[in-house]
């Protein structure tokens, strides 16, 4: 039976008996709470959490302490440019001084060119989300992309030789459930090297605070899509809802050989150990399954 890996980033306050994210792997935001759209489901809250990495002094010192304070990689973050990207390229010079794991949220990369920056910055795992229609990308993202764009985005990132990890947000599709489970069908196209569920976590002061989360069986149907479709591995991502009612997506996770699961309840991975699946401790970026899993067990 495959290992399974726990993480647990410096994303969100977290503590178990087994870890926690107090060391866990910095976000930086390169624009600090800046983003040129305003998405309807975020409208840059999920910025004010990051540290704040907007200025090149600033950017410089929170690198230079990340890396004096022995983290193995970093999340680049940050809103996006009018054009879709995250303007992690204008760091390059100063990321290039670092020889750590540096995983980023690129944004929608419309050029060769930005992947191509985005690469020799030293980007080795990009994340974005896959949005399954362009009614979605218009009316929730305030954004004048397709879904092609989105396609393309991951596209030029695989041929700038970056490995991508896309981000199925369940619940957010204007279609609904379908519209979210049709996101993971287009992905078949660009070959992710990990597919990553995550659901809407409708947030205090925006747009949608009230909208509805995805159910439970929500996110198990589409874990176990995600599982049949790709042989990849398949992480449930740390943007999901929490409570009792969610546990259970967690412990069928387990049952059905997901290899990651991002902050898991202390039971899940006591329910791990029970049913004879190794239990691998991380504090990186979930994103960083795609490291941890060809060098830690696929040459194992």
């Amino acid at each position: 039976m495959k290992p399974v890996f726990f993480y647990a980033p410096a994303l969100k306050k977290y503590e178990t008996d087994y870890i926690t994210s107090e060391k866990g792997w910095k976000p930086i935001s390169v624009t600090g709470n800046y983003c040129a759209f305003n998405c309807k489901h975020c409208e840059t809250r999920v910025l004010e959490g990051m540290e704040d990495g907007s200025t090149k002094e600033k950017f410089s010192n929170l690198m230079e302490k990340i890396y004096k304070e022995g983290y193995e990689g970093v999340i680049l973050s940050g809103g996006s440019t009018p054009r879709g990207d995250v303007p992690i390229w204008k760091y390059t010079e100063i990321l290039k001084k670092y020889p750590i794991t540096k995983i980023a949220h690129t944004g929608v990369i419309k050029t060769q060119e930005i992947a191509d920056r985005l690469k020799e910055a030293g980007i080795q795992i990009a994340l974005l989300d896959m949005v399954g229609d362009n009614d979605t990308i218009k009316d929730i993202l305030g954004q004048p992309f397709t879904v092609e764009d989105y396609l393309n985005s991951f596209k030029f990132l695989k041929k700038a030789g970056i490995k991508i990890a896309p981000h199925v947000i369940m619940g957010l599709s204007k279609k609904g459930f379908e519209g979210d489970m049709h996101a993971l069908d287009l992905l078949k196209e660009v070959n992710p090297d990990a597919v990553i569920i995550v659901g809407l976590m409708p947030l205090v002061g925006t747009q949608m605070k009230n909208a509805r989360e995805p159910s439970p069986e929500e996110l198990s149907l589409a874990l176990k899509k995600a599982r049949d479709s790709f042989n990849v591995p398949i992480m449930l991502g740390c943007a999901r809802p929490r409570g009792k009612a969610y546990a259970k997506v967690e412990k069928e996770a387990v049952e059905e050989g997901i290899e990651g699961i991002a902050f898991p309840t202390e039971e899940t991975i006591e329910y791990a150990k029970q049913i004879g699946r190794k239990i691998i401790l991380s504090n990186a970026c979930c994103g960083n399954i795609i490291h941890d899993f060809l060098l830690r067990v696929s040459v194992s």
